[in-house]
Order: C-alpha cells, then structure tokens, then sequence
C-alpha cells in the first residue's frame, strides 16, 4: 500500500520546469538559428554544438539553417527583418558583422542599427595556407611567385566579402603583389580545390586548416596572431614571416532581430554562456583552436562589435576589395 502510494505520489510530481527568461515563457517553441556561412566552418561548429545543448538544456529546439549567400547579406536580412521575440537568431562572423560594412555602399540590415546583440561564443586566428606544388615554404617565396606573375596565382575563399576573402586580399596588399580571387560557396568548397591543386592558396581559420596542416595536405605559411598557436607550432606569426602588418582573427557573434526584449539576450546569454562555460561544447571549440571570450554580455558584444567596425572597414577600403 505505501509502496502504491509513492509511486502515485512519484507521478504526480510534475517534471522540473525548463529554464524560461524571467517574467516569460520564451522559449516555449521552436528557435531558428541562421547561419551566416555555409557548413563546415567555424561559425557553423559554434552554431550547430551550441544549439544542441540549447535544445536539451531548455526542452526547446534550436534549428540550424545556413544561409550563406552574399557574403552573410541574406541571413543579416533574414534575421533582421524576422520578428524581434527571440525565435530567430544569427550566428555570423568577422565578414557579416563587420567587413560588409566596408564592402557594400548599402546594406539591407546593418550590424549596429539593425540588430541586436548577444553573445560571442569563439574567436578563431586566420593562417594563411598553400598547396605543396607551389613550392612556397614561406611567405618571402609566395610574395616573389606573385611578383614575377602578377595576377596568374589564385586564391580561393568562402564566398565574397567573407573574413577569407578579405584577409586575403589584406595580405596580398601588405605584400604588394596580386592575385585573382574565386569565391565558392564556404570553405570546405574552396578547400576542395585548394587540396587538388586546382587554386594556389587560402586564409581560412586554424579551427578549419589545423587538422589539414598537420596531414600535409597543405602547407601553413602564417598565422594572423601576435603569437603562435599550440595547435600548429610550426607556422610562424606573420610578423615573424616579414608580414607584421598582416593581423586577422575572426570570432562568432550571436544576434536577433532589433527590438528583442533585453530579458530575452540577457536569458540567451547567460544561456550560452553556461555552455562555453564547462563540458563538452566548451571542450570542442577550445579543441578547434578558438579561444572563449569570457563574460560577453550583450552590452560588451554590441560595444566590441562597433570597435571592429572601426577597425576593418578602412582596411577593406584600403584594399579595394569588393563583392559582385
């Protein structure tokens, strides 16, 4: 009888509640996370681990969906003009939420008066990458291929006006020489070509090339930190290969539509923090090579994003970059 009287006792007992944003129920339905990059990449990694401990530590599902066309254009106004309740997010990168500001004389969404901000969840350094056929084992021999062949190498990147793009055609200014750019549809697109052969070089992120470096299936000539990195200790810095000017990271910023409810970025961040803080997403995107900017609160995000925007637009002018 007691026996009995527990077990009814037990299912009686109503499940713990999920998680809610103080003073609502969000979430309570599905959340769309929109990538600004094609999959395979670093923003895509962030996006899809974190959404998956999201969707088991709120009982909600976080749906990945890439949208990478434009360079990130078409997610920023896909986010930008979704309803500003928390139910479709942005996960980008250096390219869409800085460099288009840069590339484009007008954009449909801007990155400071048309989004809000969350949360950055990595940061990853850039390292320059050739195929073993070149012949290139540092930067001073790929700067004199390029100068004795102007505009015969190629260079290959994510898409228009992406980080890759752009830290590219960064490089290729502070060295003085040229290069044609063939964009693809994400990385691992451009990497295709890059292992056959078929283009001379790519900036991708070390979470990205490490593993490939390491195999020998390209070659890393620099990597666009003031310091080396432990996950490819053999590639110098630039400034150690005769480049010092040539500094490029990339990072992984989260962000909704304009007008979302502060509760809701604050709830998402705290969230997402809780992720970055310890465990397995944690563990995977320091395993990358990324680091983990602590304590990136939507006020420190917004605030760190515009301090970027100052510093790579004139940059990207400078290089005359631009997008189709």
């Amino acid at each position: 009888m007691i026996r009995a009287l527990s077990l009814l006792l037990l299912l009686a007992t109503p499940a713990l509640a999920q998680p809610r944003a103080p003073g609502t129920d969000y979430p309570n339905r599905p959340v769309r996370v929109v990538v600004a990059l094609a999959p395979g990449g670093n923003a895509d990694i962030n996006a899809r681990l974190v959404s998956a401990a999201l969707s088991n530590a709120l009982g909600q599902q976080f749906v990945v969906e890439n949208r990478p066309s434009g360079g990130g254009v078409v997610a920023m106004e896909t986010v930008g003009r979704a309803a500003p309740d928390g139910y479709t997010l942005l996960v980008g990168a250096l390219g869409s939420h800085a460099l288009n500001v840069g590339l484009y004389r007008n954009l449909p969404v801007h990155p400071l008066t048309g989004l809000d901000h969350i949360t950055i969840s990595s940061e990853s350094a850039m390292v320059v990458a050739v195929h073993p056929s070149t012949g290139w084992r540092n930067l001073a021999e790929m700067r004199a291929a390029l100068l004795a062949r102007p505009n015969h190498y190629t260079f290959g990147s994510s898409g228009n006006g992406t980080t890759g793009h752009i830290a590219s055609a960064l490089l290729l200014s502070q060295m003085g020489v040229t290069a044609q750019h063939i964009p693809y549809r994400g990385s691992a697109a451009s990497f295709a070509d890059l292992s056959a052969g078929r283009i001379q070089f790519q900036t991708d992120t070390i979470s990205f090339l490490e593993q490939h470096i390491r195999a020998g299936t390209v070659n890393g000539l620099a990597i666009g930190t003031a310091t080396r990195s432990p996950m490819t200790p053999d590639v110098p810095t630039a400034a150690e290969a005769g480049v010092p000017g040539f500094q490029a990271t990339t990072w992984t910023p989260w962000s909704s539509a304009i007008g979302t409810p502060p509760v809701i970025l604050e709830f998402l961040q705290q969230q997402i923090a809780a992720q970055l803080a310890a465990g397995p997403v944690r563990e995977r995107i320091l395993a990358l090579g990324n680091t983990i900017p602590e304590n990136m609160t939507p006020e420190r995000t917004r605030a760190f994003i515009a301090a970027e925007i100052e510093k790579w637009v004139p940059i990207v002018r400078a290089t005359g970059a631009t997008v189709d």
